[in-house]
């Protein structure tokens, strides 16, 4: 089948409309890790395609009869230093599914469970009820967690516990998690060994941002599907290269450019306006995500870290450079030791990289928007 559905900016559901070929394989790989029933985790930045990944791989797996799954998305709770389990509830699932405010229901093969969010206990209880009838009644279940390492903020109640008993007493129920803090989620999910572990047997996956090329050829066929012609395919390409190989960016692109033709420009004249609306869109979605960071780790540190960062590139810095220049700009941590505990937080997020001992950031528009940042916004550290 040809998707007639380009440009959108909610997540994919529809096979033929997964765009990038390390996307079609994490679908592949994620669906054969939980028909293994392994644990699946698939890490990459925001707005990058994960949630379009694992609700394809979810479509896929409930065409077989007899497979399920139950899709819980955190991600508007990114920015929360603390989540309650009035905020864990299913947005998705291939069962039917019955909400109000102080429980969830889910019935399938004319049997219903209900899990009540009045207590700790109360939730505890009624989850590992549903669990344990979905393993009863299914194949194959598949409990799907987007945006997994918010759950390390979850008050009064320690989740991995729910999670380990679901994979040492149900070896038909899979799990799949995503994040885009891939540090903080892999940390999360595999403690230290006192604390219980079901990434024994997980399987991890990374997945990419688009190329060059394949961001172009998505834009060439998104405007084909449209009935537009673009014949310059170097303004495509600079457009990819711009807004870092980021699906949702390079989606809001083509969508604001089909707009913008619409009211009869020309492509010549709609594609440099399209990439600057795009670019400003892009950037105001870092600034969010940054604030959403430093929400949770309040300090100056981290946001001067990323200064010294961002104005050093395309040079890499070791711990002890970045220290000298935030002393500089009178941001350091009282110690030179202290500063490697704020490299790796901000790497464990996914906004720095590092390679023997060296630190760089590497998408260009958060390079930009760390420039342009206010920190007397942020409270001093201490």
């Amino acid at each position: 089948m040809v998707c007639k559905n380009f440009f959108r900016t909610r997540p994919v559901m529809e096979e033929e409309c997964l765009w990038g070929k390390g996307h079609r394989k994490a679908v592949e790989d994620i669906l054969g890790a939980v028909l293994r029933g392994n644990t699946a985790v698939l890490l990459g930045p925001r707005r990058v395609g994960k949630t379009s990944v694992v609700s394809v791989m979810a479509e896929k797996l409930r065409r077989k009869r007899g497979y399920h799954y139950v899709y819980f998305n955190f991600s508007r709770f990114i920015g929360s230093r603390a989540i309650s389990i009035a905020d864990i509830e299913p947005k998705r699932t291939s069962l039917k599914m019955i909400t109000t405010s102080k429980s969830y229901k889910i019935s399938f093969r004319g049997v219903s469970v209900e899990v009540r969010k009045t207590s700790i206990e109360e939730f505890s209880r009624d989850f590992s009820t549903l669990v344990r009838v979905l393993s009863q009644n299914a194949e194959l279940g598949v409990l799907i967690f987007d945006e997994a390492q918010v759950l390390a903020r979850l008050k009064n109640l320690d989740f991995r516990g729910l999670l380990q008993e679901i994979t040492d007493s149900y070896p038909n129920i899979s799990l799949v998690f995503t994040g885009s803090m891939p540090g903080m989620l892999v940390e999360y999910l595999n403690p230290g060994a006192e604390k219980p572990n079901f990434m024994r047997s997980a399987e991890i996956f990374t997945l990419p941002r688009w190329s060059i090329e394949e961001g172009r050829g998505y834009l060439l066929e998104g405007f084909r599907s449209y009935g537009i012609k673009v014949t310059n395919e170097l303004e495509l390409s600079r457009a990819v290269e711009e807004l870092g190989g980021v699906p949702g960016f390079i989606s809001h692109y083509g969508i604001t450019a089909v707009n913008l033709m619409r009211t009869e420009k020309s492509p010549e004249e709609a594609l440099p306006v399209a990439l600057e609306e795009s670019r400003r869109y892009a950037l105001e979605e870092w600034r969010k995500d940054i604030e959403a960071f430093l929400n949770v780790y309040n300090s100056r540190v981290y946001i001067g870290v990323l200064r010294v960062l961002a104005e050093a590139y395309p040079s890499a810095l070791r711990g002890a450079e970045i220290y000298r220049r935030l002393k500089i700009l009178g941001l350091a941590p009282t110690r030179i030791q202290h500063i490697y505990k704020y490299l790796e937080t901000l790497e464990k997020a996914g906004f720095i990289r590092s390679s023997e001992r060296k630190y760089w950031i590497e998408d260009p528009l958060l390079r930009e928007v760390v420039k342009r940042f206010n920190i007397d916004r942020v409270t001093p550290a201490l």
